[in-house]
């Protein structure tokens, strides 16, 4: 019987063969490596025939640009659209040449604010929304997030910590009026690094009872690692993530209900958030079903100077609900229809926003 875990013998060769220059590593043999890995660790990885891969990497007339596709389609199909294969000179791999780990596929924006075409139609768009659900609500827009560095560097520690402080500054400033209720949009939200916007978003994902919550988890068929918010920091398992320490800032009414925006483009980290606001109490999701890549990755650095990013878990909310797959809101809002108005009837009608208007 075949050993599942066995190297490619191609592979083999290669890594017991002493290499000067790791950029000159046989682009045939990084693609065997890929192979090894995502046939170990894919979460779909039974919908893939590795075999015939591996036969056509290991043919004398393999050509690498050729086998390339192969190879990313593999990486496609076992990671249900989410994983991806970045080269050398990615600019996320030119701070660190360790393995390390992400939550989720780096966004092409390393911050909240976009300067493409359209951006001012969309900061229109925003404000108009902002105007339908009126003063008395609080308005969240959270967009993706990448930082720079791996995740344990000084320099993604300074960004990250900047990006939840900069939601944390955010709520607080809103939070000095007499808000009844939020709106947190993350139809926008293409990604990137969940843990500071779980940081940031803290004082609107607390319970009325102040307890610590759990607030989601990556899952396997065989573990699960727990994403917790308390101290002041965000956690995974007994891992501290990221810890805005004495900046941490609490509601003047904890416990507010929370209405959170979805839609096509709420995809990866930003379905992440999603996911962990479901279950809170006094929470309720409006608009069109997420992106569908409620899944983890985890990044594997390869000889060549490489990484395959390899998605081998899937997130689920606090009560450990969550297939991987797109997230429906609660509340579907068809295209073309007003999603804040809806959120904003739904707030209005709760009983903190009732009794504030008496």
């Amino acid at each position: 019987m075949r050993c599942r875990w066995a190297l490619p013998a191609l592979l083999a060769s290669v890594l017991l063969a002493p290499v000067a220059n790791a950029q000159e590593m046989p682009a045939l043999a990084i693609q065997a490596r890929i192979v090894e890995v995502l046939e170990r660790e894919a979460l779909y990885r039974d919908k893939v025939d590795w075999q015939a891969i591996r036969t056509r990497l290991q043919s004398a007339t393999a050509d690498p640009a050729q086998t390339w596709q192969q190879v990313r389609d593999a990486i496609a199909v076992s990671s249900g659209g989410h994983g991806r294969w970045l080269p050398p000179t990615h600019p996320l791999l030119q701070s660190s040449s360790s393995r390390g780990s992400v939550a989720a596929t780096p966004a092409p924006s390393a911050t909240q604010r976009t300067h493409e075409p359209g951006a001012m139609q969309q900061r229109t768009a925003q404000q108009r929304d902002m105007d339908t659900v009126g003063r008395r609500i609080g308005w969240m827009t959270v967009g993706a997030f990448s930082g720079s560095g791996p995740g344990d560097s000084a320099a993604w520690q300074r960004t990250s910590l900047a990006f939840a402080g900069t939601l944390q500054t955010a709520i607080r400033s809103k939070d000095q009026a007499e808000r009844c209720g939020w709106v947190v949009d993350l139809r926008g939200n293409g990604g990137g690094n969940m843990w500071p916007m779980l940081l940031g978003l803290a004082p609107l994902l607390e319970e009325a009872d102040g307890h610590p919550p759990r607030v989601g988890a990556f899952t396997t068929a065989d573990s699960e690692r727990s994403w917790s918010l308390h101290d002041g920091a965000v956690w995974q398992e007994q891992k501290k993530m990221l810890d805005a320490g004495a900046a941490e800032y609490r509601l003047r009414h904890p416990g507010a209900p929370v209405a959170v925006l979805l839609g096509p483009r709420t995809a990866s980290s930003g379905e992440a958030t999603a996911l962990a606001f479901r279950g809170r109490a006094t929470t309720r999701s409006f608009g069109q079903p997420t992106a569908g890549l409620s899944t983890g990755n985890r990044t594997e650095r390869l000889p060549d100077g490489s990484a395959l990013l390899v998605t081998g878990n899937v997130m689920v909310d606090r009560n450990g609900q969550g297939d991987g797959r797109k997230i429906a809101p609660d509340v579907v809002v068809g295209e073309g229809e007003d999603a804040a108005a809806a959120a904003r009837d739904w707030l209005l009608a709760q009983p903190a926003c009732a009794a504030s208007a008496r």
